[in-house]
């Protein structure tokens, strides 16, 4: 016999994303995810694992409104509410719902390093870092 649970929560998208095995980009914004999680019986302590997650997507057309439940691997939900959430992976997030990346002061898309001259660093602290001693470490 298995003993399982439902778990009920709300999540927050702040951008908008794709979904591991669905091909269309679902908007920003607040969803309802059900997990089916289920009792692990090898673990030292009571411990639920997670099996499935359900998550209900709502549409419009017209005056009508459907609801349509996505059945995910709750790994692949975790990882794109993580990607979400992580300012520092906006490029990878751009990649994955299809834009070119970040917008600069004219409006154009990143063009980093195209100006640059050789040798010039485009990635790292930026130009506001000043080391206050110099590296003296050796590789």
């Amino acid at each position: 016999m298995t003993i399982t649970r439902n778990t009920h929560r709300t999540v927050t998208f702040f951008h908008p994303f794709r979904l591991e095995g669905y091909d269309e980009l679902f908007q920003a914004g607040t969803y309802e995810v059900e997990t089916l999680e289920e009792l692990d019986l090898m673990a030292a302590t009571r411990s639920y694992k997670k099996v499935q997650s359900n998550l209900h997507v709502w549409s419009r057309d017209g005056k009508t409104t459907f609801e349509r439940v996505l059945v995910l691997d709750p790994v692949i939900l975790d990882s794109a509410l993580v990607l979400d959430a992580d300012p520092l992976r906006e490029e990878e997030r751009a990649r994955m719902i299809g834009t070119t990346g970040k917008e600069d002061d004219h409006g154009d898309a990143d063009d980093a390093g195209e100006d640059d001259p050789p040798g010039h660093a485009t990635t790292g602290p930026g130009p506001a870092f000043r080391p206050s001693q110099p590296d003296h470490r050796t590789p």
